[in-house]
């Protein structure tokens, strides 16, 4: 028996057929049709990602990747320590970022699932609740990344990853600098304090894979698993990232999935006003520096350089749209 097999068999599922799809397994059976696939979390996080889900499918919210619950009444299933979850599986396609056709949907809907958090109570999670966080957090950051701007320099650059990161770390230095000093003139404390009061959910990965369209014309979301409890914008800078990324930062695609998404979840200007130091932070440069230097992965090296050299490729163009969002929104 595999241990596919088995993890269904946990869920109360017989298995007819399992089908490895990416980094999932199709599962046909008498029940229906599963996606399942092994989970890269802890059970805590998996507590927290289940409760998430089921606080937004209970308060409407019921497109989205609801977990399949053993007999037991558990999110997972646990195979020799290898934990395992399971959602019903959806016929669709994913999401193209490219055009206004897909993107002002998906604003909508992201608008909604921040209606529909509020008063979203999470289990404790450190790691995933980051009420007031921002400010430590990226002078944190700043920190590692100097130690490893003078870690590289004490040697002679052997790479040329190490050379483009040379290149352009005192430049999202400075950047980062100017991110944690306006983000000091903002409400942000006073904003986070009042959010931790209400709650919130962020998808905290809300791109083209994970929110599908489906055969009716509707939006099934998936994947959950980085969620946090966060500020509504932090979410939606991130989504506006990946806009521009594929519409080759237009300004006019970007204001106009904005103007979406306020529509819907209209934000009062002190918290909208987050977006610009939030969207200043050079959070792509340092997760690939970090990912290099500080966590060893193990990707070949012209994987990460040429990952780099896209980040780096794009700070103008990134720097622009923010310009044309805050003179079209009016923002400080």
């Amino acid at each position: 028996m595999t241990v596919e097999l088995a993890a269904a068999e946990q869920f109360g599922i017989n298995a007819t057929k399992i089908t490895a799809v990416r980094r999932a397994f199709r599962v046909t059976s008498e029940q229906g049709t599963f996606a399942l696939k092994e989970s890269r979390q802890t059970e805590a996080d998996i507590l927290f990602i289940h409760a998430a889900k089921e606080y937004l499918y209970e308060h409407d919210m019921k497109n989205l990747d609801r977990y399949v619950l053993t007999p037991e009444g558990s999110p997972y299933a646990d195979i020799s320590g290898r934990l395992f979850v399971m959602s019903p599986w959806v016929e669709s396609r994913e999401a193209h970022y490219d055009s206004l056709v897909d993107g002002i949907p998906a604003a909508l809907c992201l608008a909604k699932l921040h209606k529909k958090a509020k008063g979203f109570t999470p289990p404790l999670v450190t790691e995933r609740t980051l009420w007031d966080m921002w400010p430590s957090l990226w002078q944190e950051r700043l920190i590692r990344m100097q130690q490893y701007k003078s870690m590289v320099a004490v040697e002679t650059p052997s790479n040329r990853f190490d050379v483009r990161f040379l290149r352009h770390v005192d430049t999202y230095l400075s950047q980062g600098q100017e991110a944690l000093e306006l983000l000091e003139r903002t409400q942000y404390k006073t904003i986070s304090v009042e959010y931790a009061k209400i709650g919130s959910i962020c998808h905290h990965d809300y791109s083209e894979r994970n929110v599908l369209f489906t055969r009716d014309g509707g939006i099934h979301l998936v994947d959950f698993d980085y969620c946090i409890s966060d500020l509504p914008v932090h979410d939606l800078v991130n989504f506006l990232r990946r806009i521009a990324k594929f519409t080759n930062y237009s300004g006019e695609t970007a204001r106009r999935i904005l103007e979406a998404y306020l529509e819907e979840n209209p934000l009062p200007k002190e918290e909208l006003q987050l977006f610009v130091p939030l969207w200043l932070w050079p959070q792509k440069f340092w997760e690939v520096i970090h990912q290099y230097y500080g966590e060893g992965r193990t990707r070949p090296r012209r994987k990460y350089s040429d990952r780099l050299q896209r980040r780096c490729r794009t700070k103008g163009r990134e720097r622009s749209l923010l310009d044309e969002i805050v003179k079209s929104f009016e923002l400080n």
